[in-house]
């Protein structure tokens, strides 16, 4: 009886303790705001702004803190501060709301203006830089480390500005293209794609080559065969300037037009 009874206690503090309900176990706590939104085009613009404005307030505030141990004298946690700058510079950070997908499939490249070919020179300018080797007669700075990013993704900016301000400028389906060969280097892919698509949607008659690249993406990378087939062709067609291509794209049709239909299924 006596070890019953004192079971029972114990049951009993353990309900207290744990809250007197089998809530505590059964119970999750409750969606929060996240949770309870509606995707929606709206929504998805709404955070992605917000998301960049906050990213834009957290480098101001290490601005500041970065000035103020300047003035402090504070050498060491000024290199702190500067480690943490150089470190947000190298992180990615993408437009969530593409620029590319937002302009839509329908802008056509026509009007030369020229506010806009002065974004698309500054962007080229930039992503040539990010190329270049800091050694007066050294090797390419990719060779040994890498493009730039940081100036790759000042260069994207002006791509994608132009897209925004300028949208009948006769610079969106190069500035498109640019943004295709900055996000593959990056190994966005499937980003690189929608911009390659971009750039000959809005000039089908562009002298660039985005057919043959957005197909090599699609074949090699994201193994979507059949849409990769297409480009090929197109490519083969409409981007017969690109003389150095031919003979790899129709090999690479003749290849993929040998696989079996289960193979090529996307």
């Amino acid at each position: 009886m006596k070890k019953i009874t004192v079971l029972a206690i114990i049951v009993c503090c353990t309900a207290v303790v744990f809250g007197g309900d089998k809530r505590f176990y059964t119970e999750k706590p409750g969606p929060d705001v996240f949770e309870k939104m509606t995707p929606s085009a709206q929504t998805e613009v709404a955070l992605a702004e917000e998301v960049m404005a906050k990213r834009m307030a957290y480098r101001n505030e290490l601005e500041k803190i970065q000035s103020f141990y300047e003035q402090a004298g504070n050498q060491l946690k000024l290199e702190w501060v500067q480690k943490e700058l150089k470190w947000l510079d190298a992180a990615p950070r993408y437009r969530y709301i593409l620029q590319a997908e937002v302009a839509g499939d329908t802008l056509v490249a026509t009007v030369n203006i020229p506010r806009a070919t002065a974004l698309y020179n500054e962007g080229m300018e930039l992503y040539n830089k990010a190329y270049l080797s800091p050694a007066l007669f050294g090797p390419p700075k990719s060779v040994l480390f890498g493009a730039s990013k940081k100036k790759l993704r000042l260069a994207m900016a002006k791509f994608n500005d132009l897209i925004k301000d300028y949208p009948t400028s006769d610079k969106i389906d190069d500035a498109a293209y640019m943004c295709g060969k900055i996000h593959e280097y990056h190994k966005d892919y499937s980003i690189a794609v929608l911009y390659y698509k971009r750039c000959f949607q809005w000039n089908p008659d562009t002298s660039l080559a985005p057919r043959y690249k957005a197909a090599k993406l699609l074949d090699y990378q994201l193994k979507e065969r059949n849409e990769a087939l297409k480009l090929y062709k197109e490519s083969l067609i409409k981007e017969a300037s690109h003389e150095n291509y031919r003979d790899e794209i129709q090999n690479r049709i003749d290849a993929l037009e040998a696989e079996p239909e289960d193979v090529k299924i996307d």
